[in-house]
């Protein structure tokens, strides 16, 4: 036998009772039955028991249902399952809110020290800059401790390429532009696989290509509304002044000079300051001169003039076998990506700026949201594309974004690149 005692209200047809009182005290011929309908139940139900005695072997009811007795252990289990259960996804949850913070500050720790890095070594430009008229041989020396330093860091590795740099400097944004150029033209180099002595010489070209700009008048140069026919025509020879300026520097090689002097030349003839055409420009100035352009776009004086930089990518490939080496400025692309560092992009009807680009990737930049916090230290959340499954649908003009985010995202600021902070 194996009898278990059931509250009345989970009786079932089917099942073998044992009443607990006389055959006289009830309307059922036999102490001992098995419930045969639900009019039976009824009577059952009316006799003011609380618990009836069910022998379940000899019980025509499926042995799945199981006494209140049986399920309340059950019950029991489940609930301290449940509760468990509970207990570990809020732990879960904390752990991977912390894991993620921490993923956070080792992000923004980056891009701040970078940052830092940019800044210092603009500054040590400007001093460079500063000293080829009194202390040519001493700026020749720092010209040199400089791209070695340059060139080390970007042959570091890292799972990013560059980090964005887009606080506006304070003092002449033509420092911000020779670094920049030299930023892209070195690391371009490298996808091209130029030797050394070849990655030296375009560091040094690079870092010097706004050199002229110093006998440029300051009042054309930081222009903010459009120039004059004369003041373009001024502008335009910053290249041979730099020239002029740095031929008989000893230490300096005829090939940077030379260089320096024709990164504004294009393929067509259609550059300056000499009008010069293809074979005729250094492969120094070539690879620069995409390099130098791009960040003409991504960084002029005047809104009008200043392209998003995925936008500037698209009309650089449209001028490419007209202006540029083609094989160069493909690698370029192939480099920056197809959504380049400091482009504002859509995702999921999000808002974002490409914060870091990761090498190798075209489609899986690290990206900053304007619309979601990181949960602990509310602050702007660094989201990775690849890690978070985001698919980016287009990229977007600071015109499309609240100007209350372009002032607190520095949208409207500069493009300016520079190396990962180790």
């Amino acid at each position: 036998m194996e009898n278990v005692s059931l509250a009345i209200k989970d009786l079932k047809v089917g099942h073998y009772i044992n009443l607990p009182i006389g055959w006289t005290s009830h309307p059922f011929i036999l102490n001992s039955f098995i419930i045969k309908d639900t009019k039976q139940l009824q009577i059952l139900q009316h006799l003011g028991f609380k618990t009836i005695a069910v022998d379940l072997s000899r019980s025509k009811v499926a042995q799945s249902v199981q006494s209140a007795a049986q399920r309340t252990p059950a019950a029991n289990d489940l609930a301290l399952a449940e509760k468990i259960a509970e207990q570990q996804a809020i732990l879960k949850q904390a752990e991977e809110q912390k894991t993620q913070s921490l993923q956070q500050q080792l992000w923004w720790k980056q891009i701040r020290q970078t940052r830092s890095k940019y800044q210092s070594k603009v500054t040590i430009l400007k001093d460079i800059y500063s000293k080829f008229s009194l202390e040519p041989q001493q700026a020749i020396s720092q010209l040199e401790q400089l791209s070695g330093e340059l060139t080390i860091a970007a042959e570091q590795q890292h799972d990013y390429s560059f980090v964005l740099c887009n606080e506006e400097l304070s003092g002449d944004t033509l420092y911000q532009n020779a670094m920049n150029i030299a930023v892209l033209s070195t690391r371009l180099a490298q996808q091209l696989s130029f030797s050394s002595q070849d990655i030296a010489i375009v560091m040094q070209t690079a870092l010097l290509s706004q050199f002229g700009m110093l006998w440029v008048p300051a009042s054309i140069r930081n222009k903010k509304s459009e120039l004059t026919k004369p003041e373009i025509n001024y502008l335009k020879q910053h290249p041979a002044y730099a020239s002029q300026k740095l031929q008989g520097i000893e230490s300096l090689t005829d090939i940077v000079i030379n260089s320096v002097l024709q990164i504004n030349e294009k393929f067509d003839g259609s550059g300056y300051p000499r009008g010069i055409k293809k074979d005729k420009i250094s492969k120094y100035a070539q690879l620069i001169a995409v390099t130098s352009r791009y960040n003409e776009m991504c960084n002029a004086n005047l809104p009008q003039h200043r392209y998003s930089p995925n936008l500037a990518i698209g009309l650089l490939f449209k001028a490419a076998d007209k202006h540029y080496n083609k094989t160069y400025l493909e690698q370029f692309i192939k480099m920056m990506g197809i959504y380049p560092i400091g482009t504002i992009v859509n995702y999921d009807s999000n808002q974002a700026q490409v914060l870091m680009g990761i090498i190798n990737s075209l489609r899986k930049p690290l990206i900053v949201d304007f619309n979601k916090l990181e949960p602990l230290k509310k602050q702007p959340l660094l989201r990775h594309c690849g890690q978070d499954n985001i698919t980016i649908a287009k990229a977007i003009s600071c015109n499309d974004i609240a100007p209350d985010k372009l002032n607190k995202f520095n949208l409207i600021q500069r493009s300016n690149l520079y190396f990962p902070a180790s």
